[in-house]
């Protein structure tokens, strides 16, 4: 064999190698693709359902931890403390007692703790009647007063009233993850201040927004500076 026909064959038999290689290649990706598409749904199925177990984990952990609260919540009431209606009532505003959501029914409770002596639910009453809400925390959106029953007026001296002695009321929480139940001591003055700075507006009949409260920054100042003596006095610490 010349030695031109022995370059041409390595020639042939080099391109055909590279050839194959390309090919090779390229079934390599088809594959892997392949795969990503034939694993994929799987791979998405089973994560969905971890995650849709860890959120039943979650949610039979704070199940839990709840009851803790409604526990407490029982024996108080049956010894006659007031902080048994105090606390009920909250439980019923915030959703993790679900015996009733009638509103007039909660400020009734909040009405009958107060009068014993709860400043707790002195502070949560005046709350209701200045925001139509019980600020706090729980399982769903709190219970509204509706608009005709709020009385900010009243509402602001019973929260005047129950910071003279003391500035915070309880609110019952929950923290899954370091699985416990606990009372935080929530500034009353802290939700107060916010609406003197932004005013506030409800949606009428024609679904334009109207002015309920002005803004009035020297009422701003007054609650402001209440909100930060209460957080300096260490009230608010769990």
């Amino acid at each position: 064999m010349s030695l031109i026909s022995t370059i041409i064959l390595f020639q042939t038999r080099y391109d055909m190698t590279v050839i194959s290689l390309k090919l090779l290649l390229i079934s390599l990706i088809v594959a892997v693709t392949a795969g990503c598409e034939i694993f994929g749904a799987p791979a998405v199925t089973a994560m969905h359902l971890a995650n849709v177990e860890d959120q039943a984990s979650i949610s039979r952990r704070a199940e839990k931890l709840w009851e803790v609260h409604r526990q407490h919540v029982r024996v108080l009431q049956a010894s006659g403390d007031p902080m048994g209606d105090y606390f009920y009532a909250i439980g019923n505003a915030h959703g993790w007692i679900d015996d009733a959501k009638n509103p007039v029914e909660i400020k009734n409770l909040l009405e009958k703790s107060a009068n014993a002596g709860s400043s707790d639910a002195q502070l949560a009453l005046g709350l209701f009647y200045f925001s139509g809400v019980i600020p706090g925390g729980g399982m769903s959106p709190p219970v509204r007063l509706p608009t005709e029953l709020m009385d900010r007026t009243r509402g602001l001296q019973l929260i005047r009233k129950g910071v003279s002695s003391r500035c915070t009321y309880a609110v019952p929480m929950i923290d899954v993850y370091a699985n416990r139940a606990y009372i935080r001591r929530v500034s009353a003055a802290g939700w107060v201040w916010p609406y003197f700075r932004d005013g506030d507006y409800e949606r009428d009949a024609s679904g334009h927004y109207v002015s309920t409260l002005e803004k009035d920054p020297d009422q701003e100042k007054v609650w402001h500076d209440l909100d930060l003596r209460c957080g300096a006095s260490g009230a608010t610490k769990e």
